[in-house]
């Protein structure tokens, strides 16, 4: 990575260029953070300085006024459009800590990325101090890997993924292997996968749906051993039923139906593993590059970007 660093104001610098803020990022997740610094010549940024005081002003006094006041600014400088800038003051007191959350989302979606991770900083660390004050926290987690992805820090999105992750997907992968095998014995598939806080519901083809129905029992009493703390319902359906579709805003792999962060996490480890391997690739780290990809199948075998890649290396 370059270190040219363009010509900011001496408020920007001080608000957005302080190593300090970034690193560290995450106790919970204790993945340096020392590249994201410095901001590169091209980077896009807003550095405006009625946008900055009013950025300074709320993170020192966080209250509806500065919260407004920041709103006001990022319509100005074009954050914002009026409509959602109107919509957001119209419920300003419903925010507290999480306003930091959407300080980095405006940010994010202007392709400002070190902007934006350097608010969600923010909002992870009063998570982090303070675990009980009921605001969300798993998406925020999810949208730091995307920046870290989207910025080109590939292993620091890798590692930042995984560790989010945890060990859930290897669970997973055995409930769904046990599944598979009394599923494929039956003459069907998994069709679907559904998931809400504690609660997972598979939906199960077969040519005898209601023979294989009476496998639930073991099935829920192995996968159980894995899950413990999870409810599981299996719905079996004649292997003549339509299967679902894929969402077109949902997980793009396979059908799954997941309330919490676990697909957006997914999708930045895969993505960011391509990316990685592609940069390893062209060094000529063939080897290196193939295992991070079969790494990335094993997690989602449905990825095609993950499996073409494999067939394209030697």
């Amino acid at each position: 990575m370059k270190t040219e660093i363009p010509p900011f104001s001496g408020g920007f610098q001080q608000l957005y260029c302080d190593a300090a803020v970034f690193d560290p990022f995450s106790a919970l997740h204790p993945i340096s953070f020392r590249r994201v610094l410095p901001f590169q010549a091209g980077d896009p940024v807003v550095d405006d300085q009625r946008l900055l005081d009013t950025e300074q002003a709320h993170l020192t006094e966080r209250n509806d006024d500065t919260r407004r006041a920041v709103v006001d600014a990022y319509f100005n400088c074009g954050l914002l459009e009026k409509a959602d800038a109107d919509n957001l003051k119209s419920v300003i007191d419903l925010f507290g800590f999480d306003f930091f959350e959407l300080m980095g989302l405006v940010y994010a979606n202007a392709g400002m990325f070190i902007c934006a991770l350097r608010w969600y900083r923010e909002f992870v660390a009063e998570l982090e101090s303070n675990p009980r004050s009921g605001l969300d926290n798993e998406s925020v987690y999810a949208s730091v890997g995307y920046c870290l992805y989207a910025l080109g820090l590939f292993p620091e999105a890798i590692s930042w993924s995984k560790s989010c992750i945890g060990l859930r997907p290897t669970a997973d992968a055995v409930c769904q292997a046990l599944i598979n095998y009394e599923a494929e014995l039956a003459g069907g598939a998994i069709r679907g996968v559904e998931c809400a806080a504690s609660r997972t519901r598979y939906t199960v083809s077969a040519f005898e749906e209601a023979r294989a129905s009476q496998t639930t029992p073991r099935l829920k009493a192995a996968m159980t051993a894995f899950v413990p703390f999870q409810e599981i319902y299996i719905d079996w359906v004649n292997h003549d039923t339509p299967a679902p579709e894929i969402e077109a805003e949902g997980y793009p792999f396979r059908v799954q139906r997941d309330a919490s962060s676990l697909p957006r996490h997914k999708m930045n480890l895969i993505f960011a593993t391509c990316g990685q391997a592609d940069a390893l690739v062209e060094k000529g780290f063939t080897i290196e590059a193939k295992r991070l990809l079969y790494e990335a199948a094993l997690l989602e075998p449905e990825a095609s970007i993950v499996r073409d890649r494999i067939k394209a290396l030697p």
